[in-house]
């Protein structure tokens, strides 16, 4: 069954945050799905999409799903909307923080579900982080959402840690070619070894010393490829 897709309001928003608040301080408390559809906590799009409670194997997966409901939506004017971000976080609750037999579960950050007004958070939440990957980039973005909804990865944190890299297709496609792992269809394993030469986080410090001298946000996948150190060689 399809449901009209709908935004938080205020009151909404300061009603979810506090679920969250309180239930990482331990408390065994429903999700607040009445939020979703109550007109006090929540308000209409006109002319938007419907969304199901599918169940996703991945986040690629809620990614293409997201990806194919909004393709025909103007999606500009809702890029930083905190209430429709966090209104999907909440739809999907279940998947994003599922519950343990005894009624417990373990919500990350606060900013994992409320789409945070501090910029530098922003690459954190679930939903958007999710279909902005999958909407830009494609198949390309699966190495960094292989895990279930519910898990983030170490290849995507380092990544939204450095936000503005998430916006350099060379340098994603390049990552891709390096720790995606076609038969397995997830990250190379290695990938996030410390131990290992190539690694993500050797990468991410490899393309903080470029960023000095090179334009990131233009540079091709090859141009890229072609003055890597021999380290990554292993990777390809």
């Amino acid at each position: 069954m399809a449901d009209p897709i709908r935004k938080l309001n205020g009151t909404g928003l300061s009603a979810f945050e506090q679920y969250l608040r309180d239930f990482r301080e331990g408390e065994k408390l429903a999700p607040p799905f009445h939020l979703l559809t109550d007109s006090r906590y929540s308000e209409p799009l006109e002319d938007f999409s419907y969304v199901e409670r599918r169940e996703f194997g991945t986040r690629y997966e809620m990614g293409v799903y997201l990806t194919e409901i909004l393709e025909d939506t103007d999606m500009q004017s809702f890029l930083g909307d905190q209430g429709f971000w966090s209104w999907l976080a909440l739809y999907w609750f279940d998947q994003l923080c599922p519950a343990r037999a005894d009624r417990s579960r373990k919500p990350s950050q606060i900013y994992n579900y409320i789409l945070s007004s501090n910029y530098n958070h922003r690459p954190r939440h679930a939903v958007r982080t999710t279909w902005l990957l999958v909407s830009r980039y494609g198949e390309t973005a699966l190495f960094l959402l292989s895990k279930k909804p519910s898990e983030r990865g170490e290849l995507i944190e380092q990544l939204a840690a450095r936000q503005h890299l998430i916006s350099c297709r060379g340098v994603i496609e390049v990552a891709n070619r390096l720790y995606y792992d076609a038969n397995r269809r997830t990250f190379k394993r290695g990938a996030t070894s410390t131990k290992r030469k190539g690694n993500i986080r050797r990468y991410i410090g490899y393309l903080q010393q470029l960023d000095l001298t090179y334009d990131l946000y233009s540079i091709t996948e090859e141009a890229l490829l072609n003055i890597l150190p021999e380290e990554y060689e292993h990777f390809l």
